[in-house]
């Protein structure tokens, strides 16, 4: 299988990808989706919540706010973060209030909002974030993949916005007469690079195809 880079950002890596099935590109898609694992918070212990939200709906934000970790943490015989909040209205809690214990824990997207506090109203809570995957639930989910059929028409020089409209301007019989090559275009949230979510991927698609040949 062989990889080309078509463009490279922090947030997103398009690739050319040459000598895969149309089966693999799937599995791929759906481990950078589904199998990478990153943190996020699990539990929610509230001292004081006088705002509008209920404690179940405040929680369920606080357990999409993406958390960029220190890939030591991982390594930890029990890896948990602590985080807590401690605020008062009137204000608008965003992300950024959240404080972290310890080094290599980074809040991402510091201007998501929360909740809002009108004046006298408070919520002090200590939660806890644990590493989990996406396939258990969105919040562990480290980015988006998505692929398609490589067209027969290009040249090599072209970008993703000109090759998407050639594969629309193309019949589907053509495109599948070239079912070794595909795009790939992998979109991160932030917890990892794409370049490492990709290899981080790619390395557990190994590691389960190793398994499955042992057994």
């Amino acid at each position: 299988m062989k990889f080309q880079i078509l463009n490279s950002t922090d947030s997103e890596i398009q690739l050319v990808v040459e000598g895969a099935s149309e089966a693999l590109m799937n599995l791929i898609r759906r481990t950078v989706t589904y199998d990478v694992p990153t943190f996020a918070v699990e539990e929610v212990y509230f001292k004081e919540n006088t705002s509008v939200l209920y404690d179940e709906i405040l929680a369920h934000r606080i357990g999409l706010v993406p958390l960029k970790v220190d890939a030591s943490i991982f390594k930890m015989k029990d890896p948990k973060i602590d985080i807590t909040l401690n605020v008062e209205g009137p204000k608008i809690v965003t992300s950024a209030d959240l404080q972290t214990k310890g080094k290599g824990v980074e809040i991402l997207y510091p201007n998501t909002p929360l909740v809002n506090l009108s004046e006298n109203q408070k919520v002090e809570f200590r939660a806890v974030a644990i590493p989990g995957q996406g396939r258990e639930h969105v919040k562990w989910s480290a980015g988006h993949a998505y692929y398609f059929h490589y067209p027969s028409k290009a040249k090599g020089t072209e970008n993703l916005e000109k090759l998407r409209k050639m594969v629309d301007d193309e019949e589907i019989a053509t495109l599948k007469n070239q079912p070794n090559k595909f795009i790939l275009v992998i979109e991160s949230w932030g917890q990892l690079e794409p370049k490492e979510l990709l290899k981080q991927a790619l390395t557990n698609i190994g590691a389960n195809l190793s398994e499955l040949k042992v057994k």
